[in-house]
Order: structure tokens, then sequence, then C-alpha cells
């Protein structure tokens, strides 16, 4: 998906990118509903629109860093998200981590410094890099809100479905990235007929990616599911600098190293409290 996002951002901003993904989600969940595939019964409600606003800024912001410093960058941004998502689940839902974390964070933040002001980019307030570090901050709350619906809790009420949880970040996330589309804030790009496909492709990768998150969030952690998710940051700076040509310096590099060593470290402090059953 974030390659895809990557290919279409030579031509289409990134925010119209994520209204479409988010297009594409809302329709999807609909014909499912009317086929009658599908059963939406929300109940935790707080949860469900904190997901949606959370996550649906998260993607807005993510695909903006795509379009201006490339996906290898804005994705290893965007995932140190664990490392956030540990702290807000550590502050809401009670999943207390351990003292390695806290050092892992430093790692983290360090090496988060070295990648967004290598190759001469000086760190400043108004940095695109400082844009997909925050998108990473906001998907660590939408990742808590994900395992919040998710969890069981003591009062006994049944968890959402993922496609509940799904239903309500697509088309929250919708409302949300609308008005950078649309003037006066925005401006809409039509696609070509290839543009259109690559467009819906986004969105169906997104879908598959988004159901399987949210059903592995009932058994693993906020935080547990993070060291899955690096997998990502590996594929997407790999395919920016095979077919994109995007440079890694030296000492990209070397952040890239000590960012994911943080979150992984910050994963793993968090093991013993995933679910076993």
């Amino acid at each position: 998906m974030a390659m895809l996002a990557r290919l279409l951002t030579r031509t289409l901003p990134g925010p119209q990118i994520a209204l479409v993904r988010f297009a594409t989600g809302v329709t999807v969940v609909l014909i499912l509903v009317a086929t009658m595939r599908i059963e939406l019964r929300p109940r935790r409600w707080r949860w469900l629109i904190s997901r949606g606003v959370f996550g649906g800024t998260a993607v807005l912001l993510y695909f903006m860093s795509i379009e201006k410093i490339g996906v290898g960058v804005a994705t290893l941004l965007n995932y140190t998200s664990p490392v956030w998502s540990m702290f807000f689940a550590w502050l809401f839902l009670r999943e207390r981590p351990r003292k390695h974390a806290f050092v892992a964070l430093g790692m983290t933040l360090l090496g988060v410094t070295l990648v967004a002001t290598s190759g001469g980019r000086a760190w400043h307030l108004g940095g695109w890099e400082l844009v997909a570090t925050l998108s990473a901050v906001v998907s660590g709350m939408a990742i808590t809100s994900i395992r919040a619906t998710r969890m069981t809790i003591p009062d006994g009420t049944p968890s959402e479905s993922s496609w509940t949880v799904f239903a309500s970040f697509t088309t929250v996330g919708l409302l949300v990235t609308l008005p950078s589309v649309l003037p006066p804030f925005g401006v809409w790009v039509a696609p070509t007929a290839r543009q259109w496909w690559l467009l819906v492709l986004c969105g169906l990768l997104s879908i598959g990616a988004q159901m399987l998150l949210t059903s592995a969030m009932g058994r693993l952690t906020a935080v547990g599911i993070g060291i899955l998710q690096q997998a990502t940051v590996v594929l997407a700076m790999a395919g920016g600098i095979l077919f994109f040509g995007e440079p890694l310096s030296s000492r990209g590099a070397l952040g890239s190293i000590i960012t994911m060593a943080g979150v992984v470290w910050s994963v793993q402090s968090n093991r013993q409290n995933i679910p076993r059953d």
C-alpha cells in the first residue's frame, strides 16, 4: 500500500489518495452490510470514535509525508507508533510497560532525530519529518483505541467485531480527510483511468491490512502487535531505495538502525503482557 501511495503521489496529492482509500473502505462496508455478509453492532462508542478520528488523522499525515519526504523515511517515522501506543495503553488501559521500555523510547527518539536531520536537512517545527513523527504519535492512540474495542473487560460487555471497528475507522477517517481535499484547504486533481485502478487497489490493500491488524488485536496487546509491524519499515525503505531511488545517507542508516532497535526493544519488554490463549 505504501509503495502504491508513493507511486501515486508523483502526480496526485497525498490527502486525495487518503480520501479515496477511505472512500473505498466505506463502499466495501456498505456492500457487505447491504448483502447481509456482515452485521455492525457498535457498543463502545467513545473508543470507536477515537479509533476513527485518530486513525484518520494518522493516515492523512502519513500520506502527506510520503508525498513530501518519500516512502522510506515517512514509513520509518510513522512506525515508531508502537512506542507511543505503549504509553497510551499504559495511561488508558492500564497495560503497564516494563522499565526497559523507557530506555527504548530514548533510543527511538535519538534514531528519529538522526534520520530527520540526515542528508543536510535541518530539524524544524515546519518540517515534514515532524509531520511524519506526529502521524506516529496519533497512530499510537489509534492502535490503543483498537485494543480498547477488542479487549475483554470485567463488566462482560462484548468486544467489537473487526468489521465494526473498521467501519468506524474508514467512515470517520473519510470525514477527517475530506476538508484537506476540497476548497478552500485543498484541491481535487482528476485521476486518469490507470490512476483510478491504482487508487482502488491501494484502498483494497489497506482494507486487508486493517482487518488483519484489528483481528490480531483480539489476542495481542497494543504494544505486542508492534514487533510484527516493523517488517513494513524494512520493506518500505528497501522499496524506496530500489524503485524510487530514494537516498539513504550513513547518518540516516545509523538512525534507522537505532530507531528500529528502540522500537523492537520496547515491544519485547512487554511480551509478558501478551495473552497465550
